[in-house]
């Protein structure tokens, strides 16, 4: 058995089938992410982007509320340098990103930065009506879980 935690996620579409454009970042260090980040708005014309930190050094997510179809919004995000494999992954899966909104063993998201963007926002928070709740395992429940299935094996 291995502790799971309850969270909270939004996901990326918009009510016109649009998505905005959501990044994670694990084990990146915030002038990475930042670099990262800004070469995005430079060279796909982006509006403001929003990183927070998820509660551990060097985990960053990232928002930036401009409307694109599903597979350009896909594609800027999958060509980000240093962008967590694994959320690439469950995006091309499902269809749309998700992102956690809620604390995690105790550790809140919190704003860390503002990139300028060169262009305005056309979609906003508001829009954002698809929340998800979910079941997550700590990072180290993850090796644990592993390790007791290739133990079984």
């Amino acid at each position: 058995m291995a502790q799971v935690t309850d969270v909270i996620g939004v996901n990326s579409i918009l009510p016109d089938g649009k998505h905005i454009l959501m990044w994670d970042f694990d084990d990146a260090p915030l002038p990475y992410v930042e670099s990262a980040l800004e070469t995005a708005i430079a060279y796909y014309m982006l509006p403001n982007i929003y990183i927070l930190n998820t509660g551990k050094p060097n985990h960053y997510i990232a928002y930036c509320f401009k409307r694109h179809e599903w597979r350009h919004a896909f594609g800027i995000v999958a060509s980000t340098p240093f962008v967590d494999w694994n959320f690439i992954k469950y995006a091309a899966v499902r269809g749309h990103f998700t992102l956690r909104v809620s604390p995690k063993n105790g550790k809140k998201i919190r704003l860390v930065k503002v990139l300028k963007g060169i262009t305005k926002e056309d979609a906003c928070v508001d829009e954002l009506r698809s929340w998800v709740n979910y079941e997550t395992l700590p990072r180290d429940e993850h090796k644990k879980a592993l390790r007791i299935i290739i133990t079984r094996s």
